[in-house]
């Protein structure tokens, strides 16, 4: 087994104890905690480790098809943001958890290096370095900020991305038909793939 196989076991089993004393406790004293069964679909997206290695997949199709330039991943190399635009729209179809755009904005808010998604928990992606935290993200892009879009908006996204419909030097080879395809497939195999209420 792999470390991460090994990890993922034990999470399951300290998430079978949990949830096991939480029926255990709530059968005795019945669960009067609002929220609690509340909602039928609180399974609203997959386990975070799921997710993880899914999107990590993902991240290696997308640069076995797109490449590198001089280290960088060639789709963070122009067509970031409609790579973003096209898995958030397939994942907020698939999952009740939503995922925003979100940029990267130079310190003196005149350029966005960087167009991603981010996620509830505050986890990042993007199509070339896979899921990342905040703080990675900030190595990257020293002297930056994160500005989230938390109302879509599909002007703001162009601008941000100085042109959706434009050509890409640095990543010639780029196609929405292959990044839609390879993101359906992946987000098609987690577990909990279903729309939301």
């Amino acid at each position: 087994m792999t470390q991460f196989q090994i990890a993922f076991a034990r999470t399951r089993r300290i998430g079978f104890s949990c949830g096991l004393l939480l029926v255990l406790t709530c059968g005795i004293a019945g669960c009067r905690s609002p929220g609690l069964g509340a909602r039928e679909d609180t399974e609203s997206g997959p386990p975070p480790a799921a997710r993880v290695e899914a999107l990590n997949a993902l991240r290696n199709d997308i640069n076995a098809q797109y490449g590198y330039r001089d280290g960088a991943p060639g789709i963070n190399l122009g067509p970031c943001g409609r790579f973003a635009k096209l898995f958030r729209e397939q994942w907020n179809a698939r999952f009740a958890e939503q995922v925003n755009i979100a940029f990267i904005i130079s310190g003196d808010g005149s350029n966005c290096h960087h167009v991603l998604v981010k996620f509830p928990d505050g986890s990042y992606f993007d199509g070339g370095n896979g899921v990342v935290t905040e703080n990675a993200l900030m190595k990257f892009y020293a002297d930056s900020r994160i500005e989230e879009m938390k109302e879509f908006d599909l002007k703001l996204l162009d601008k941000r991305s100085y042109g959706l419909n434009r050509n890409y030097p640095e990543c010639q080879s780029y196609s929405d038909d292959f990044s839609a395809s390879v993101i359906g497939r992946r987000l098609a195999a987690l577990p909990n793939n279903r729309r939301r209420r």
